[in-house]
């Protein structure tokens, strides 16, 4: 299986949807539909695809439709007060749409995710930090990068 680590920069957010199925495509989905995750940290966006050898050594491998696979990891190290972790309470067991923003105006990726693994740690007196892993449940949508998006 072939994964490739998708580098995005420092600028570039993790947004969770205000409700399960929040609309990424919605002219106002960044302002109104989605909420910041204030104290995302370390995030990454892996993809995958399952390469499929066929019979002659000339046509080599191929990707099979359908069997992408995402993976978004993420930390928090701050207290959560925010709005985002309500949110990611309500997200657990649950596939849910989330959205990354560079700038906080441009769209970049879009889909919904189930969280496959969460570890909570206690930090200092009041301080919650978290460890995310979470699998697409569903097409993600990659946005055109050159392309600016209102919010």
């Amino acid at each position: 299986m072939a994964t490739e680590n998708i580098k995005l920069g420092s600028k570039c957010r993790v947004y969770i949807g205000k409700t399960q199925t929040a609309d990424p495509e919605a002219a106002d989905a960044i302002t109104n539909g989605f909420e910041l995750i204030e104290n995302e940290n370390e995030f990454t966006l892996s993809y995958s695809v399952d390469a499929q050898e066929i019979d002659t050594k000339s046509a080599g491998k191929i990707s099979m439709p359908g069997t992408e696979s995402w993976e978004l990891t993420f930390t928090t190290n701050a207290a959560l007060t925010d709005a985002a972790d309500t949110l990611l309470r309500q997200a657990r067991n649950k596939s849910w749409s989330y959205l990354i923003v560079e700038d906080g105006t441009k769209k970049l990726f879009s889909g919904n995710f189930l969280m496959t693994g969460v570890e909570i740690t206690a930090g200092a007196t009041g301080v919650r930090e978290g460890s995310y892993t979470l699998s697409n449940s569903g097409e993600v949508t990659q946005y055109d990068e050159t392309a600016p998006v209102t919010p």
